[in-house]
Order: structure tokens, then C-alpha cells, then sequence
């Protein structure tokens, strides 16, 4: 047997083995570093309201879908990543939202501006954005605050600065009233870190309700007796009209107190109290945050490595390297523009025009020839009668009368009921619904029928409705059966609210298959 030889030399040896090291030459199995773009805005109320995030995906090993305008529990950066973050709530409210909010990437989760990660610039700029960003979302605004930063390939964390905190303190019954820094009632405060200062300052109404601290959580709360007090690096305890109480909090502070009123039982909050140093969850990974200068309003940012290659790859021959790398079919699009031109060419020749669709909807007895009148009435069963080949997808009724030329289902006379329909194909597992019905106008959900090809059996298939991403609705398919029905609902949806299904339970022994969910509305 003779060995394999080409420009990158002996790559097989006598035997067949495959040489680790020529293999090398051949291969660059490093993934490139992520770029991403994200838009970060507001449009609820409150003073802790959801960042709401977008932006589109990167390759795959960065396991990111697209998003926009969504909470995230957790927004992950990696290691020699370039990354891009435009504020847009920074200088305008939105939807609900009733102050302007600003955004910090901090090594804690605190207010103020102490203690910023030093890799960030910080442009509060005015730019062109139309509409929409190009990392999805945002409305009209032209103005954003901007975060550009590279995450590191090694990085030290920097000695870590102490702070002084002031929260402004009122009261009325049963509460105390928090104002500035925290916002509402008997709010729970913190993370206090060991070595900062917190002041509480009392303003008038505060008279009659001496503030202090506790190791008493309330259950053993007696008037007047001050139960638990806590008095370590504390002064002034017990300060009411215009006092202000401060707390400097020393090394042996345990991890929970509550702040207390004196006098009245109801009137009191809970506090967190951490070490001086940064966060890392259970991977091992460090934890950092971007957060809005005052306390709570925070998302998670865990540093992460490069990941390595994943399932689904391919190697294309990079020449600037000499070697072949890995690539998914994402970034290959990006760089291969025969590729990308093939694909709008067979977009272009197979995209449903306005004369394919009406020829499909006479096809389907939906059209008459003389594309005037609707033939069947587009009731759930015409509807479902025409879906097939999807994995998840809906199909609305208001949508194919638009199409006809009405302004919506109920102007047709022949429509007697507004319906989506979503459908889920092939067999089915436990899953969080992707495809969206975006409400025309305001509506009210009447019935829910359900179906399937195959019966779940051993367990009920059970689903959940949700709206804008929160339950409203609990349904299931019995075990055995293939079909029911919810009569008799009454769940509004607002025009531009948006309608997702859950797979939530399937059958112990058969799954079930094939699943039709039809939702009637008015």
C-alpha cells in the first residue's frame, strides 16, 4: 500500500491511518468569532420593566434565533466576540413605557454607573434608522444610545469599586413608598454588597414610622419592641420624618435582612446582601449585566467560550487560509453570491403570484370562474381541506378573504365564522409554539376545536393558548379520542396581539399525529 500525497503532504500513512498532524495542515477546525447586532427598547410601564431585545441570528455554533422585541432571561457573549448595541429607549418612551431608560454593561448587579466593564464605548449619537434596524426592531426612532465593545480572548476581573446608594423614603398605610432609585411599595432592595453605603432618607410623611434594620423576617414582629434589631455598621436606626438611617455594610452581614417599621407591622421589606465580587453560574462561566442606572432593571450576560463545531456543519476550502474551515449553510450564503442569486431565481420562479393563487383557490372551490363570488364558505373544514406539507404553520380566514377582495371574513356573504387555524404535522412532541396569528383588529375567541390523524393514547395531549407569550387558555385531546371541542370562551385579543400554541403533554404510548387546532373568533 503507498501513501497519499497532495500540496499538503502525507496525510494517510502505509497502514491507512489517517496522520493527526497532516491532518491539521488540512483542516482549520477553529469557529470565527461572533458579530452580532442587537437592539435593545421598552414599551411597558412600571420601574422594572423587560428590556425587550432584538436582533437576527449568527452562525450556528452561536445557537441564536431570530428575535424581536422579546425579554430574555439571559443574553450570552463570547469570548473574542464583536458586539454592537443600540439603545433606542435611551431618548423616547414607547407603548407604555414612561421614562426614557439608559443601559449599562456592569460587572454588578447594581444601580448607579460604578464599577462599568471597560471593554464598552459608550455614542449617544443620532443615526439614520428607517423604521427597523438591521438587528430587528425598533419603531421610528432616529436617536440611540450606542454600546460597541470585544469581548476578550483572556480578561482579569478589575478590583471592584464600593458605592453609595440613597433610596428616598415616604410613607402611607401600610407601606412604605420608595421613590428614585426603587419605585413602589415595600419593595424588596438589593443586591446590597458588603462595603457599600445605603442611605435611607425619610421624608416627612415618614413621622410616626422609625425605619430600622432586622434579622426578624416579620413573623415574630411586636409593636414598639423593635424585634431582631440590627445595628452593625447602621446609624441613626429608627429614623422617621426627614432622618435619614445609613448602612454601611460590614464583612459579617448576613445574606437577608428586612427592613422594618417600628411601629407597624405590614410596613417592611426584604434585603439582599452579597459579597464584593462578580457572579458566574453554574458552568463555570462569569456573569456581568446590562443594566439601567437604577436598581432591578437588569438582563443577565453570562461570558461564554468559543464554541467548538457543531452538528450540521459543513468545510468549505477558505484560500486565504489554505485550509478548509468550518461553515454553516448561514455564513455560507453571506459569502457565496452565486449561491445567494440561485436562491432568488428559484424564489422568483416558484413565488405564488396573483394569478397562481387564484387558480389554486378555484382549484380548490374556494374561487368561481369568474373570480367574483366565494363558492364555499371558508368555515373550518374548507380551510383545513386545503392544508397539507407544513410542519407548523396557520392558516386564517380573514387572510383568504382580504386576498378575494373583501376587508375581512365577516364582510363576506357567505362567511359565518372567522377562524385561524394552526397546524402542528407528523407526530408530536412536548413544544413551544413558532408560528404566530397576529390579530387583525379586536377580537373576542369564541371556540377551540382540536384535532388529530392519530389519537394520543397511554395520556392526554394537553396545549396552551398563550398571547404575546402568556397563557390564556388550557386545552387537551382525551386519550383515545382525536377530537374536541371548547365552547362557550370569551378571550379578547387586541388588534396586533399575537397568538401562539404550546405542546405541553403528548400520549405516554402514542404520541399522537397530525394536529389541527381551530380557533373561532368575532
Amino acid at each position: 500500500m503507498t501513501s497519499i500525497n497532495n500540496k499538503f503532504g502525507q496525510i494517510v500513512t502505509l497502514t491507512g491511518d489517517v496522520k493527526a498532524d497532516a491532518f491539521d495542515t488540512l483542516v482549520d477546525q477553529s469557529i470565527d468569532p461572533e458579530t452580532l447586532n442587537m437592539a435593545v427598547d421598552v414599551d411597558s410601564a412600571g420601574h422594572m420593566p423587560d428590556w425587550k431585545w432584538s436582533w437576527k441570528p449568527t452562525t450556528l455554533p452561536y445557537a441564536r434565533e431570530s428575535i424581536t422585541m422579546q425579554a430574555q432571561n439571559e443574553v450570552p457573549i463570547y469570548k473574542q466576540g464583536t458586539y454592537r448595541l443600540d439603545n433606542f429607549t435611551a431618548f423616547r418612551t414607547r407603548g407604555e413605557a414612561t421614562q426614557p431608560h439608559k443601559i449599562f454593561l456592569k460587572w454588578l448587579n447594581e444601580a448607579g454607573t460604578a464599577n462599568l466593564v471597560d471593554w464598552v464605548t459608550y455614542d449617544s449619537g443620532s443615526y439614520s434608522f428607517v423604521g427597523v434596524t438591521d438587528s430587528g426592531g425598533t419603531d421610528s426612532a432616529t436617536r440611540a444610545q450606542r454600546l460597541s465593545w470585544v469581548v476578550p480572548t483572556s480578561y482579569t476581573i478589575p478590583s471592584l469599586n464600593t458605592s453609595t446608594h440613597t433610596y428616598n423614603i415616604g410613607a402611607v398605610s401600610g407601606a412604605y413608598t420608595f421613590t428614585g432609585l426603587r419605585m413602589g411599595n415595600n419593595q424588596t432592595l438589593g443586591p446590597f454588597y458588603k462595603g457599600n453605603t445605603y442611605e435611607f432618607v425619610m421624608d416627612s410623611s415618614a413621622n410616626g414610622h422609625p425605619i430600622y434594620l432586622s434579622t426578624d423576617n416579620g413573623d415574630n414582629f411586636v409593636s414598639g419592641n423593635y424585634v431582631g434589631e440590627y445595628t452593625s455598621g447602621v446609624t441613626n436606626s429608627r429614623a422617621d420624618s426627614n432622618g435619614t438611617m445609613t448602612f454601611v455594610v460590614p464583612a459579617d452581614a448576613p445574606s437577608t435582612l428586612t427592613y422594618q417599621c417600628g411601629i407597624h407591622g405590614a410596613m417592611r421589606g426584604n434585603i439582599t446582601i452579597k459579597d464584593l465580587k462578580t457572579d458566574s453560574n453554574g458552568a463555570g462561566q462569569d456573569i456581568i449585566y446590562l443594566q439601567h442606572s437604577q436598581e432591578g432593571h437588569a438582563t443577565e450576560v453570562p461570558i461564554k467560550e468559543v464554541p467548538n463545531i457543531q452538528s450540521q456543519m459543513c468545510l468549505t476550502f477558505d484560500a486565504a487560509k489554505g485550509k478548509f474551515v468550518p461553515q454553516d449553510l448561514g455564513d455560507y450564503m453571506t459569502k457565496t453570491v452565486s449561491f445567494v442569486n440561485r436562491i432568488k431565481e428559484e424564489i422568483t420562479d416558484n413565488s405564488i403570484n396573483e394569478t397562481r393563487m387564484k387558480t389554486f383557490m378555484q382549484e380548490k372551490n374556494i374561487l368561481d370562474a369568474s373570480e367574483t363570488f366565494i363558492v364555499s364558505a371558508l368555515d373550518s373544514a374548507s380551510v383545513e381541506s386545503i392544508i397539507s406539507g407544513t410542519k407548523e404553520t396557520l392558516i386564517d380566514s380573514d387572510y383568504i378573504a382580504t386576498r378575494l377582495g373583501f376587508t375581512n371574513a365577516a364582510s363576506s356573504s357567505l362567511q359565518t365564522e372567522n377562524n385561524t387555524t394552526f397546524v402542528q404535522d407528523g407526530v408530536l412532541t412536548v413544544a413551544t409554539g413558532t408560528a404566530r396569528w397576529y390579530s387583525p383588529r379586536a377580537v373576542t375567541i369564541t371556540k377551540i376545536r382540536k384535532h388529530v390523524s392519530v389519537a394520543p393514547a397511554g395520556a392526554t395531549l394537553n396545549m396552551t393558548l398563550k398571547k404575546n407569550g402568556s397563557s390564556i387558555s388550557t386545552f387537551n385531546i382525551a386519550d383515545g379520542s382525536t377530537t374536541n371541542v371548547t365552547n362557550n370562551l370569551n378571550l379578547s385579543v387586541a388588534e396586533g396581539d399575537y397568538l401562539t400554541i404550546d405542546i405541553t403533554q403528548i400520549g405516554s404510548s402514542t404520541a399522537g399525529s397530525d394536529l389541527n387546532v381551530v380557533i373561532s373568533y368575532k
